[in-house]
């Protein structure tokens, strides 16, 4: 038996559906996965305190019983150090996965002692393994295991057309602004001040957060509101019919590293792929886990951080419809063949095998 230990997968986040990803991998691999999952027992501060006892007592119990035990997230390794508390369990392997932010810069200090302990780590994608493997001396060896994506798409989709519909879906939060909205208001004013910026153009924004009223206020004081459908959070048949009527996808999320160690970015952006398995090609940042999937110039485009760069994109894009067409059509067949179910559970079995 494998035990999993994951965050609380009734939440509708990113890690939570990878988590699923690999539990259902796992099962189809014959190694009888055991999910351990964390959550609240009610509301409030007791109800967090609660759930954190019963994950405890749960370890306590299932520890002993795993042959190895894989931790989906770096913060999750510090409950699993209750396996000192059972010498046999050292030699079993212990694998970690690692996203990107949670890793990356100053982050990845902090963790470097529990991320030592693993046996193996498991990566979403190049850039992150990198990312580690330069700053862990000693690092334990990693593997590339790529998300896949849960939503269906029909087999035939209609190609891109114009005029251009962009279409961004990411959390409207405060505290992750590099997502890029700010960026694509930006530079639709700025094509609306050159007097290049065609009427019928919209932008579709997908996603909620604390962060949607000044953004919205924004895009008003820039005189661009009128062009941005705010559709707030959709579920994943909206989804799925929003990329198949979008022209491309653009989320400029960019890699940086900050004065005191904090980092941005992408670890993989699952966004990218589900639009690639739309037949849409995706604008990205230059840096970061979309390097993977987007080849700047043939499934998408990866701009540098200036405004004008996104903007110039935008104003030639416009008018191609052929090229938003070719590149979709790319995305799509790289996306289904080099990011599918399958391609996955090779890279997991070649990470539980190697060890």
């Amino acid at each position: 038996m494998i035990l999993l230990v994951t965050y609380d997968v009734r939440r509708p986040g990113g890690i939570e559906r990878l988590s699923l990803q690999v539990f259902e991998q796992l099962q189809q691999l014959g190694l009888q996965p055991r999910l351990l999952a964390t959550r609240h027992l009610g509301p409030g501060v007791l109800g967090r305190w609660l759930g954190r006892l019963w994950f405890l007592l749960q370890l306590l119990w299932w520890l002993p019983q795993a042959k190895s035990v894989f931790s989906m997230h770096v913060l999750l390794l510090k409950p699993l150090k209750l396996r000192a508390l059972f010498p046999a369990l050292a030699a079993r392997p212990l694998y970690c996965w690692l996203h990107g932010i949670e890793v990356w810069g100053q982050a990845l200090a902090a963790a470097s002692r529990d991320l030592r302990a693993c046996t193996a780590l498991a990566a979403s994608s190049t850039f992150t393994a990198q990312q580690v493997r330069d700053g862990l001396p000693a690092c334990p060896p990693i593997t590339v295991v790529h998300p896949c994506s849960d939503l269906k798409f029909p087999d035939q989709i209609p190609p891109p057309g114009l005029p251009l519909r962009l279409l961004t879906v990411a959390r409207l939060d405060a505290g992750e602004r590099y997502k890029g909205h700010d960026q694509i208001l930006d530079a639709l004013h700025l094509l609306k001040q050159q007097g290049d910026l065609d009427p019928a153009l919209r932008w579709i924004v997908v996603g909620d957060g604390n962060d949607r009223t000044r953004l919205q206020e924004k895009a008003l004081r820039l005189g661009v509101a009128a062009q941005i459908d705010w559709r707030g959070r959709l579920s994943d048949q909206q989804l799925i019919e929003e990329f198949g009527r979008c022209s491309v996808f653009v989320m400029p999320s960019g890699f940086s590293i900050d004065a005191a160690g904090q980092a941005t970015g992408e670890g993989f952006g699952i966004a990218y792929l589900e639009a690639a398995m739309a037949g849409r090609a995706s604008i990205g940042a230059l840096s970061g886990g979309q390097q993977d999937l987007i080849l700047d110039g043939e499934t998408g485009w990866l701009v540098e951080l200036e405004i004008s760069h996104l903007a110039a994109l935008i104003r030639q894009l416009q008018s191609d419809v052929e090229q938003l067409s070719v590149s979709g059509s790319r995305a799509s067949g790289r996306a289904r063949g080099h990011f599918s179910a399958q391609a996955q559970q090779h890279a997991l079995r070649q990470l539980l095998v190697s060890t």
